[in-house]
């Protein structure tokens, strides 16, 4: 398994025909080895599928809130069932949580006390223990983000209109800052910083300046310099918010508090710039007359849909994209509860998850894979004053695997129950007992779920297993 220095792990096997190979399933996000049970076999050319049922998956949350605690609770993605509530650690008031990629510490700002606090994680019971905690170096810090390298953490501090780069010790502790940049005017207030897929280049978005900030981030050693490019403009008095990118980082969505819209870039990955193509209300199909304000937004794993939260319409506005150009169509309002602060769309695309913070719950809303739109489940969590949802798959769905034969010494393998942001690997060994040499046969774009592998080994046998990171 390259650069994991790990071999892959079986939960089973079977003696089929002239090849042994395994499935391995990948993202970007760090290593996790899972095991899956699932064998297909084909002996003398004739077709035998061999199934098991597929597990349902599994998917931890946790909530931030402004009631002292940091709660996680979990998501069965079989059923939609919501697990029993908890406190996961006391702390302040944690308004943001995000975790490394590796899943072994997690960070939260406290916006009272001006504070970024380090937790680590208990990975079999998601409970966090407290590691140490440094100023945020302004005041109302609103956002954290750990960088994709795992080396630190950037907070946004909203009071104090300023960024500040903390870099991530071995232990999970926070060392002394590394970056501190203070944004300029008289009312700056940075609301959220956003890294690429490069991990090179951090775009900050300040609500009081109207401005989308472009720094060069440099993770081995935790600095922050000013791009050649610095700002992207909004209209007065938009509010850039909170910033997302699609999943192939060639477009970019910005949703505005103050002017309830949402502004959609197409990205320059060369020189970090940022060009807007299309600026669409939040309040559509339907209007909206009232006071209302904007929250957060994400994009569907598959990229084919857009979702933004209204604070005072309080729904989650539903956008179709446009595959070809980026541009977004209205197509739902979904009431929510009161104040959808933020929200969350699982890992896998099925769910998204609601903070209500005025309302004080957590609701369940399934996802339509074809058309974007959103079903309310029904089921809720009673949290006080929740802001944040943070969801971590504990158990990916098991990929269900056929292999059948297409010709002399051809295999078709075709993978269903499968998740489109993963991309699946093909390995295989000369012998069947563990410890065998796996050199990898085939890579798959993302989300390819067919292969044609053709056999060059000698040996009568084939086995056949799913692993994965996620």
């Amino acid at each position: 398994m390259p650069g994991t220095g790990r071999s892959p792990i079986f939960h089973d096997r079977l003696l089929i025909t002239p090849i042994m190979m395994s499935l391995l399933c990948c993202s970007s996000d760090a290593f996790r080895l899972r095991k899956f049970v699932l064998l297909a076999m084909v002996l003398s050319g004739v077709e035998n599928l061999g199934r098991a049922a597929p597990a349902a998956g599994l998917e931890r949350f946790y909530i931030g809130t402004y009631a002292g605690a940091i709660y996680q609770s979990s998501l069965n993605l079989d059923s939609g069932a919501l697990g029993a509530i908890s406190n996961a650690a006391t702390t302040g008031d944690p308004s943001w949580v995000a975790v490394t990629p590796n899943r072994q510490f997690l960070y939260a700002v406290n916006e009272g006390a001006g504070t970024v606090v380090a937790f680590s994680v208990n990975s079999a019971t998601g409970v966090l223990t407290f590691l140490n905690q440094q100023s945020s170096n302004g005041n109302g810090p609103a956002h954290v983000v750990v960088d994709g390298a795992g080396r630190n953490i950037i907070v946004a501090n909203y009071g104090g209109g300023s960024v500040t780069v903390f870099p991530i010790q071995t232990n999970g502790q926070l060392g002394v800052a590394t970056a501190h940049i203070q944004h300029p005017g008289a009312s700056p207030h940075a609301h959220c910083t956003t890294l690429d897929a490069s991990n090179h280049f951090a775009f900050v978005c300040d609500l009081g300046l109207d401005q989308v900030r472009s720094y060069i981030f440099d993770s081995s050693t935790g600095k922050l310099t000013t791009n050649t490019t610095l700002i992207t403009s909004v209209p007065a008095h938009s509010g850039p918010r909170h910033l997302t990118f699609a999943p192939q980082y060639k477009r970019a969505y910005l949703i505005c508090e103050t002017s309830s819209t949402i502004i959609g870039f197409n990205y320059d990955p060369t020189n970090g710039v940022l060009n807007a193509f299309q600026t669409i209300s939040t309040l559509l199909p339907d209007g909206f007359t009232n006071v209302n304000s904007t929250a957060e937004i994400a994009v569907h794993p598959s990229g084919k849909f857009v979702y933004g939260s209204n604070r005072g319409k309080n729904t989650i506005a539903v956008f179709n994209v446009n595959a070809t150009d980026g541009t977004l169509t209205p197509i739902q309002q979904q009431p929510t509860g009161a104040t959808p602060r933020n929200f969350a769309i699982d890992p896998t695309g099925a769910y998204c998850i609601v903070a209500g913070q005025a309302s004080n719950d957590v609701r369940l809303y399934s996802i339509d894979q074809q058309s974007g739109q959103l079903s309310d489940t029904g089921r809720r969590l009673s949290v006080s004053s929740p802001v944040c949802i943070l969801p971590l798959i504990l158990e990916p769905p098991q990929p269900l695997i056929a292999a059948r034969s297409n010709g002399t010494n051809t295999l078709e393998l075709d993978i269903s129950n499968s998740l489109d942001f993963l991309t699946y690997q093909l390995y295989q060994a000369p012998a069947l007992p563990p410890g065998s040499s796996w050199t990898l046969l085939a890579t798959g774009a993302r989300g390819q779920t067919n292969f044609l592998v053709t056999n060059s080994l000698l040996q009568e046998f084939f086995r056949v297993g799913v692993s994965t990171n996620y």
